[in-house]
């Protein structure tokens, strides 16, 4: 007995849970509607659609999505709604979970089982718990649902593809949660030049290292606004400004509005 409890319960334990918060738990039913465009939740984002059918096209694949699939999106994507003929009703679950692999390009889209839908309702009536049980039960109900994916049973924390230079900057950004990091913090885990990391960093994105790591920010700031119950405060935090309104003067002059806009917005809708 001993003998198992220092081999294999400490190892168990000392693994940390990868979700490490849920940003928002819905049930949303988009009218019929043209096209528009947007940008996904920060993190990992999940919706089942529960009834209608619509087109979208996000990563440069288009989709024909019907009642029954399910669509994840991963770290503020593009995406380009084409139309829906009829209402759509949906379940949409957003988390931070930066040590989760996104999933493969190629199971982006996929038709759920009859245990994913279940694990769904699981999660979303979780989420209508009286204060102080929710949290709890929304925590466990979403393990579970992560559990019936199947593309994600058994994947490493990242894969190859990931693994360049600038794309481990960008992961580490995510993962300590130092979103407003200096260009030398930058080239240590990447273990480049200052040259080297510019140069790496415009072949990835077009932009110098200090202009992404702004764009990363305020995608985040969006996404937070518009998807979270985070307030504010809390989001200008968790983002690494130490004074409220530094966060909202470089939002605005980023967007041409201040975040309170978008909270707005949120409200109106």
């Amino acid at each position: 007995m001993n003998k198992i409890q220092s081999r294999e319960g400490p190892a168990l334990l000392n693994r940390p849970c990868p979700v490490e918060r849920i940003t928002g738990i819905w049930k949303f039913t988009r009218r019929q509607s043209g096209y528009s465009r947007t940008h996904s939740l920060p993190g990992h984002l999940l919706h089942l659609v529960l009834s209608g059918a619509y087109r979208m096209r996000t990563n440069g694949r288009e989709y024909a999505i019907k009642t029954g699939d399910v669509i994840y999106y991963h770290e503020t994507e593009e995406v380009e709604w084409l139309g829906n003929a009829k209402p759509v009703s949906f379940y949409s679950i957003g988390f931070l979970a930066p040590s989760m692999a996104p999933l493969p390009m190629e199971t982006r889209v996929f038709h759920s089982t009859r245990r994913i839908r279940k694990a769904f309702d699981r999660v979303y009536a979780a989420s209508l718990q009286p204060p102080g049980q929710s949290t709890a039960a929304a925590y466990a109900a979403l393990l579970q649902l992560l559990l019936e994916i199947e593309p994600w049973r058994g994947r490493p924390a990242t894969s190859s593809a990931d693994d360049t230079p600038w794309r481990r900057c960008e992961r580490a950004v995510r993962e300590r949660h130092t979103f407003r990091p200096s260009v030398g913090e930058l080239c240590v885990v990447a273990h480049r030049s200052r040259a080297s990391l510019v140069r790496d960093c415009r072949n990835a994105s077009g932009l110098s290292p200090m202009q992404r790591m702004r764009a990363i920010r305020m995608e985040e700031a969006r996404g937070l606004l518009r998807f979270s119950v985070l307030s504010v405060s809390q989001i200008a935090e968790y983002l690494g400004y130490p004074r409220l309104h530094e966060f909202s003067r470089e939002f605005s002059r980023y967007f041409g509005h201040p975040p309170s806009t978008v909270r707005a917005q949120r409200a109106g809708n």
